[in-house]
C-alpha cells in the first residue's frame, strides 16, 4: 500500500529524470513503478518515452501499445507511438496512429503538424498542406507549422504563398536561420533581389559560417549586377563549403560574364569534379567553349548535359546552334525540334529553328517560326517590339484603300533587303507609309509604290494596318521560287552620281568599291571582318579601288595611308545617299556581309560578297548566287576563318574579268 500511496510522486520524479537527461535513472525508476503497478498506463507511457530516447524503438513501441491497451483514449501515447513507427519506417501505421489520436483530441496542433510531416514523407502533399493548416488553426503561433507550410509551398513553387508563410514564421521566431535563408530563396524566384539580399545578410548574422547563405547572397548580388561583390560572396561560400558544386557553377557564370573565360571554365570543371552528372555545369561549360570558338568541345559538353538530363531543353537549343555553325543543318533542326517537344513555349528554340529552316531553303516554314523572334531573349531585334493599336497585317485582310505602315525593326542591311516588298503591298491597293532609320529616308523614297517615307523617331501619320518589314515574307508566303526580285529596286540620286564622277576624274581603269568590315562602333563581328592590310595583298594593281566604308578604324586608316591608290573620301562619304551614288559609279562592289552589300545589290550593281564559313541564313548554303539579288556573286569560306582561300579566288577572278 505504501508503494501505491507514493505512485503519483514516483511518476512525476521519473518524468523529471527523463527531462533532465538522466535516462538510466529514469528507466530504473520506471521499472520499479511498473513492478508495483503493472496496470498503469501512465507508467508504461513514461517508460516508452525513455526507451524511445535511448533508441530502443521496438521496446518503446511495445510499451506504447500496452499503455493504449490499458487506456484506449490515450492520445499522447498514440502520438508518440506514431513517432516511433515513423522512425521504424512504418509510415502508414504511423499515420493511422496520428489519425486515432486526433479523433480523440482534434485540438492538438503538434499532432496535426507532425501528421503533415508524415504525409509529406508519403508524397501526399495536398493532405500535408491541409494538416499544417489544421495545426495553425489550432495553434496560430505555432512556428513549426508555419515553417513546414512555407517549405511545402516553396517546393510547389507557390512563391507568394510561401513568402507569406515565411513572414509569419519569422514574426514568431525572428532568429530562425532556416527561415531567413529560405525566404531569401523565395525572394530570388520573385526577382526581388534587394529583399533577398537582406534575408541572406540576416542569415549570415545569425551564423557567419553558413555557406549556403553566402552563396544565396552572391546570387542576389549577381542579379543586381554587382558582379565583383557577387564573386567575393561566392569565394566565401566556397571557402566554407568546398563540397558544393552549385557554388562553383554559379561563380563560373559570374566569371563568364566578367569575360574571365579560363577561370569560368575551371569553376565548371570543379563543379563537375564534385558532381559529374551536374547537367547545368556541363551546359555552362559548353557556353564558354562556344565563346572560345571550340565547337567540338562545346558540342561534347552539351551532349553530356543532355545525357545527365534528357529533358534539358536549353541544352538541345545550344547543341543545335553548334551543329548549325558546323554546317550540320538537319541535325541542328532535329535538336531544336526536340527542345520544342520538351518545352513548347521555348522562344529561342523556335527562333533558331527558323534560322536553320531559312538557311536550308525551307522558307515557308522558316517565316512562320521567325515570328518567335519577338519573344526570344537573344534575337535580332535591336529594340523592344513596337506596340500599335492598329492591327498587324500578315497578308490575310484586304487592304485596298487602306493606309499601311511598314517599318524597319533591325539593321540597315535588313531594311535595304526587305523594303523590296513595298511595291507588292502597294499593288494590293494600299497607301504605303515606310518608316526607316533617318540615313535611309531619301534613298527609300525612290521605291515604287511608296507614298511617304518617315524617319524612325519622328511623328507617324495615321494608318489602318502595320507590319514590320521582316514579317512581309510571311505575309506574302515567300518561297525560294517566289522571292520578289528585280534587277534594281532602289535608285541613286543622279546629281550625286554625276558629282562623284566629276570628283574622281576621268575613268582610266575599272573601278572596284571596297567594304571590308561592319560598323566599328558596334564592335564588328570578327567573322565578317577582313583586315584591310590582308585584303590589299590580294588586290590586282591594275584596277582602281574606292573605299566605301564610312567607319574606318585606326589600323585600317594606317593601311589606307600606305595605299594612296585606294581612293578614300573619309568625311565626304556620309549618308546612304552619297554611298549609293558612289556605288553607282563602280563597275564592281566587293564587300563582306554588310549593309553596303545589300545597298549595292538593291541598286542592281555587280556585287561580290565575302562570306564566313557559318554565313547568315539569307545567303543559304552551297550557292554562289543569291535569289535575293540577281547581280550578286557569293564567295564562301571553306573552313572557319579561311579568308585566304576566298581572297585567292577573288583575286584570280578579278584578273580574269577586268584585265
Amino acid at each position: 500500500m505504501a508503494a501505491a500511496h507514493g505512485f503519483p510522486e514516483q511518476i512525476t520524479r521519473a518524468r523529471a529524470l527523463h527531462s533532465n537527461g538522466q535516462l538510466e535513472a529514469a528507466i530504473f525508476l520506471c521499472r520499479e513503478i511498473l513492478a508495483a503497478n503493472p496496470g498503469s498506463a501512465e507508467a508504461h507511457y513514461v517508460h516508452a518515452n525513455v526507451l524511445n530516447d535511448l533508441g530502443q524503438l521496438q521496446a518503446a513501441l511495445d510499451d506504447y501499445d500496452r499503455a493504449i491497451l490499458l487506456k484506449p483514449d490515450y492520445a499522447y501515447a498514440l502520438c508518440n507511438r506514431a513517432v516511433v513507427l515513423g522512425r521504424l519506417g512504418k509510415l502508414p501505421e504511423a499515420l493511422a496512429s496520428y489519425d486515432r489520436a486526433l479523433e480523440i483530441d482534434p485540438s492538438d496542433g503538434l499532432a496535426w503538424c507532425n501528421r503533415g510531416g508524415l504525409l509529406l514523407s508519403l508524397s501526399r502533399r495536398d493532405e500535408a498542406l491541409a494538416s499544417f493548416d489544421a495545426a495553425i488553426a489550432r495553434r496560430p503561433d505555432f512556428f513549426p507549422a508555419h515553417f513546414s507550410r512555407a517549405a511545402l509551398l516553396q517546393e510547389r513553387t507557390d512563391w507568394a504563398s510561401s513568402l507569406a508563410s515565411y513572414d509569419r514564421a519569422i514574426a514568431i521566431n525572428a532568429n530562425d536561420l532556416a527561415s531567413h535563408y529560405n525566404r531569401g530563396q523565395v525572394l530570388l524566384e520573385l526577382h526581388r533581389w534587394e529583399a533577398a539580399l537582406a534575408n541572406y545578410d540576416r542569415a549570415i548574422t545569425l551564423d557567419p559560417n553558413f555557406h549556403r547563405a553566402h552563396a544565396g547572397r552572391a546570387q542576389a548580388l549577381h542579379r543586381l549586377g554587382q558582379l565583383t561583390a557577387a564573386l567575393a560572396s561566392y569565394d566565401r561560400a566556397i571557402e566554407l563549403g568546398p563540397g558544393e558544386a552549385t557554388s562553383y557553377n554559379n561563380r563560373g557564370v559570374v566569371l563568364q560574364e566578367l569575360g574571365k573565360l579560363d577561370e569560368a571554365l575551371a569553376d565548371f570543371d570543379h563543379a563537375l569534379a564534385v558532381n559529374p552528372d551536374y547537367a547545368k555545369a556541363h551546359f555552362n561549360r559548353g557556353t564558354v567553349l562556344q565563346r572560345r570558338e571550340d565547337p567540338d568541345a562545346a558540342l561534347a559538353s552539351y551532349e553530356r548535359a543532355i545525357s545527365a538530363n534528357s529533358e534539358y531543353a536549353d541544352a538541345y537549343v545550344n547543341r543545335g546552334v553548334v551543329l548549325a555553325s558546323k554546317g550540320l543543318l538537319q541535325e541542328a533542326i532535329s535538336s531544336y525540334q526536340r527542345a520544342i517537344h520538351i518545352d513548347p513555349n521555348l522562344a529561342e528554340a523556335y527562333y533558331d529553328l527558323a534560322l536553320a529552316s531559312l538557311k536550308s531553303g525551307d522558307l515557308l516554314r522558316g517565316w512562320v517560326n521567325y515570328e518567335w523572334r519577338w519573344r526570344a531573349k537573344i534575337g535580332p531585334v535591336f529594340s523592344e517590339r513596337r506596340h500599335f493599336p492598329e492591327p498587324c497585317w500578315l497578308g490575310e485582310e484586304p487592304i485596298a484603300g487602306k493606309t499601311m505602315l511598314l517599318y524597319g525593326e533591325q539593321g540597315m542591311g535588313d531594311s535595304l533587303q526587305f523594303c523590296r516588298y513595298v511595291p507588292l503591298v502597294a499593288a494590293r491597293g494600299a497607301r504605303v507609309i515606310l518608316e526607316v532609320p533617318s540615313p535611309l529616308v531619301s534613298l527609300c523614297a525612290t521605291l515604287d509604290g511608296v507614298a511617304q517615307v518617315v524617319a524612325y523617331g519622328t511623328p507617324l501619320p495615321d494608318f489602318d494596318f502595320q507590319c514590320p518589314l521582316m514579317s512581309l515574307p510571311l505575309a506574302f508566303n515567300t518561297s525560294l521560287e517566289t522571292i520578289p526580285t528585280s534587277l534594281r529596286y532602289l535608285a541613286a540620286d543622279t546629281d550625286k552620281v554625276a558629282s562623284w564622277q566629276q570628283r574622281m576624274g576621268a575613268k582610266s581603269k575599272p573601278q572596284v568599291g571596297l567594304a571590308w568590315s561592319g560598323m566599328q562602333a558596334a564592335g564588328a563581328d570578327r567573322k565578317r571582318h577582313v583586315p584591310l592590310a590582308v585584303l590589299t595583298r590580294f588586290l590586282p594593281t591594275d584596277l582602281r579601288y574606292v573605299c566605301l566604308q564610312t567607319d574606318v578604324n585606326e589600323a585600317d586608316r594606317k593601311t589606307l595611308a600606305e595605299h594612296p591608290e585606294i581612293l578614300f573620301f573619309d568625311t565626304e562619304l556620309k549618308g546612304f545617299n552619297n554611298t549609293a551614288a558612289l556605288c553607282d559609279c563602280m563597275d564592281l562592289v566587293l564587300s563582306v556581309d554588310t549593309s553596303i552589300a545589300h545597298l549595292s545589290g538593291a541598286l542592281g550593281r555587280p556585287t561580290w560578297v565575302l562570306l564566313p564559313f557559318n554565313a547568315d541564313w539569307r545567303w543559304l548554303v552551297d550557292r554562289e548566287d543569291s535569289p535575293w539579288y540577281p547581280t550578286m556573286r557569293l564567295y564562301r569560306q571553306q573552313s572557319p576563318g579561311d579568308w585566304r582561300g576566298i581572297l585567292e579566288r577573288v583575286s584570280a577572278q578579278l584578273r580574269g574579268q577586268f584585265t
